[in-house]
């Protein structure tokens, strides 16, 4: 027997059928269209659970934990930053190792981080059990919102709120849960990654080249709807009580409508992250469809002088192929660009590169002695994507498209609670809804549409600058803005407020539903009863006027104020979402049509590395501060954690238009330089669909610029 050959067996065994170890099976399991699927059902799971329950819960995460909008933007730029540091390690480890190994991590690890973002409810809500089951003999509870002020409420000096004696034991539990969700949204990030880099590896080697590019295309297309239906789902949570007390426990006032509701929102998330778990455990078996290192291997030990004969270029066999294609050195004077930077895409493919003969000084760039210096080979290609204006500028157009992507579409959920008083379920679901629909037509339209009339990458940046700019005027819609809710404040009233800075609850009088208070305390009420018809709590005895009975029975929130205007804010929304997505496609080809053809990934890793840290992780701070800068009530809490629990409309509204405005009209000015210096500066332009690999029938010749041309 030979022993190479059992090995060989061995490792085909290994490497191309579904299993663990010694246990593995052939049949659709150990197919590429199976694999393919089970990594696109990955991808949707997380996209579900990351850019939905995120996005979703933001203003229910502000209520349940005291954060300004700057703390709830950060909880979410965690998860880009940390998306950024594991990237380049998963990114390298990757190529040595099973993919489907780092594809169950993943799923692990994002698991791993849900359950940790849930469990900080619990370590919340355990301060606040063990509070309660202290103060049993007390012939007033904790829900009784006159106890918090029973000593004086109209005495500035005395302790008004009970609750906050014990804030030294108690506001170490508090830092715990608070640091446990941020710590958990970042293992997430982390943990993310091996979808979104070596996941387009993979289906680049299971499929035939012409069939890769789409189903990359559908993989990304399935984590978006992912998104966008996360949203959808986990809204439909914030429907039950944070607690998952029944109905029949809970005040008769207390309801999904009422600004003091704290949806389940916890529960999501450890629905998703088991989910997580199942897939990560059942992915770990897929193939690999490869030896891992098996490439690197190969480049070391090819021979300098070995004839390129010998490598052939076949699709099937991806090692060979990506020796062969890394054996040409990227030099500012590779094939396919000239001195001026044209990149002739219309002659440049993979397959003219392979039948290049390489000279002996690049192929000698493939020994272990000569690799170092692909640092500098890096850093030179960065040097001159950087000198690059057209590259430049398509970056920021890219950036801020991050800037507004990550900050508008979460803070857009929140507008809609405040500004048309909807509940966090039903703002969630209209925010989903534009996003899925949206997404859904505005991508294929959008390439429909750039191969349909033939747009070349000029007329790309063109079509990109006239929608980027004119939709930017979307944004002034937001102007439009409907009134906040009205409190009464008297000079009575006034006074009450120092001892009432950490009571939220609203009240109206019962004669006059117009007229609301902040709380009972704020009306300076000493006297709490249940009426004896419907059993709601009516306060009286109020020091700032005589024969007033207050009630939150008697309030009535969560109703649209004004419906025109609601309209308007839904189809602003849509169409900006909309030509976010139409646009895709074509602002990628712009990018693509402006590098040369070799030094398109470094282009696509430094565009993704920039708009992460400087966009992504930025959006939601920004949007963020703006929602911060219109509070009109901050409330705090006895650990001196606050949240803002009403918001000038009419500021929020301005801030909102003027940040949206300001980042896509910056978009559409960074595209129109582009097409302007593509219109003065440069004459060549091939169309996307005129990209057709040459036939190998004809000879290659080389211009004056040692640029590959054919007859």
């Amino acid at each position: 027997m030979n022993p190479t050959a059992t090995t060989n067996s061995n490792l085909t065994q290994k490497y191309n059928l579904y299993g663990w170890g010694p246990f593995r099976c052939g049949g659709i399991l150990s197919r590429p269209i199976f694999a393919y699927v089970m990594l696109c059902i990955c991808t949707f799971v997380q996209n579900f659970t990351v850019n939905g329950a995120n996005n979703a819960v933001i203003s229910t995460l502000e209520r349940a934990f005291y954060l300004d909008s700057v703390q709830s933007g950060f909880f979410l730029a965690l998860y880009d930053l940390a998306t950024v540091v594991s990237s380049p390690v998963v990114g390298y480890l990757g190529g040595l190792y099973s993919s489907p190994i780092f594809f169950s991590l993943n799923m692990i690890i994002v698991a791993i981080g849900n359950i940790m973002v849930a469990s900080s409810n619990f370590v919340n809500q355990g301060m606040k059990i063990n509070l309660n089951s202290q103060q049993v003999q007390n012939s007033f509870t904790t829900d009784n919102v006159l106890f918090q002020c029973y000593k004086n409420p109209y005495n500035n000096q005395s302790v008004t709120d009970t609750t906050c004696l014990k804030v030294e034991q108690l506001s170490k539990s508090v830092t715990n849960a608070k640091a446990l969700l941020y710590i958990g949204n970042c293992v997430t990030g982390i943990g993310s990654v091996a979808l979104l880099t070596i996941g387009i590896a993979y289906i680049e080697r299971i499929f035939p080249r012409e069939k890769a590019a789409y189903c990359q295309a559908i993989y990304f297309a399935v984590g978006t709807v992912g998104g966008a239906l996360g949203i959808v789902v986990t809204g439909r949570f914030l429907l039950l009580y944070t607690n998952l007390t029944p109905k029949q426990y809970l005040p008769a006032w207390l309801k999904p409508t009422h600004p003091l509701w704290i949806g389940c929102w916890w529960l999501p998330y450890l629905i998703y992250g088991s989910l997580c778990f199942l897939i990560g455990i059942f992915v770990s078996g897929l193939p690999n469809f490869e030896v891992p290192g098996q490439k690197y291997l190969i480049q070391e030990t090819i021979s300098p002088s070995q004839p390129k004969s010998h490598a052939s270029t076949n699709r099937e066999d991806s090692s060979v192929e990506i020796t062969t294609t890394t054996t040409i050195a990227i030099t500012p004077n590779t094939p396919g660009r000239n001195t001026d930077g044209i990149v002739n895409h219309a002659y440049s493919s993979d397959t003219l590169y392979n039948q290049v003969t390489p000279s002996p000084s690049t192929t000698a760039s493939n020994s272990p002695v000569q690799r170092r210096g692909r640092w500098k080979d890096m850093c030179a290609i960065i040097c001159e994507l950087l000198q690059n204006v057209r590259f430049i500028f398509i970056v920021i157009a890219n950036l801020f498209e991050g800037i507004l992507l990550k900050g508008f579409v979460p803070f857009i959920t929140k507008y809609f609670e405040y500004q048309h008083q909807l509940d966090s379920s039903t703002a969630t679901l209209i925010t989903g809804a534009i996003a899925l629909l949206s997404v859904v037509i505005g991508c294929p339209i959008g390439a429909f549409c750039m191969n349909r009339y033939s747009w070349t990458p000029k007329r790309c940046a063109s079509v990109c600058m006239v929608i980027l700019t004119l939709s930017s005027f979307l944004f002034l819609l937001l102007t439009l803005s409907c009134p906040e809710l009205k409190f009464q404040y008297t000079d009575c009233s006034n006074e009450n407020s120092p001892c009432c800075h950490n009571i939220y609850r609203p009240v109206c009088d019962i004669e006059n539903r117009q007229k609301m208070y902040l709380s009972p305390c704020h009306f300076g009420c000493t006297n709490q009863t249940l009426s004896s018809v419907d059993s709601t709590t009516l306060y009286s005895s109020c020091n700032c006027a005589d024969n007033t009975v207050l009630s939150e029975a008697a309030c009535r929130f969560r109703r649209i104020p004004c419906t025109a205007i609601f309209v308007l804010a839904i189809l602003g929304a849509t169409c900006v979402v909309f030509f976010t997505a139409f646009i895709q496609v074509p602002l990628l080809q712009v990018l693509f049509h402006t590098v040369p053809l070799p030094y398109q990934n470094m282009a696509l890793a430094l565009r993704q590395t920039t708009v992460r840290v400087l966009g992504q992780t930025t959006g939601p701070l920004i949007f963020g501060f703006a929602f911060d800068r219109s509070c009109l009530v901050w409330l705090t809490d006895c650990y001196g954690r606050r949240t803002c629990k009403v918001y000038n409309n009419r500021r929020m509204g301005l801030s909102m238009a003027l940040s949206g405005f300001l980042t896509r009209f910056i978009s559409g000015t960074s595209c129109g330089v582009v097409y302007f210096i593509w219109k003065f500066k440069y004459s060549e332009d091939i169309p996307p669909n005129a990209l057709t690999t040459p036939t190998t029938d004809v000879p290659a010749h080389t211009n004056e610029n040692n640029e590959l041309t054919r007859l």
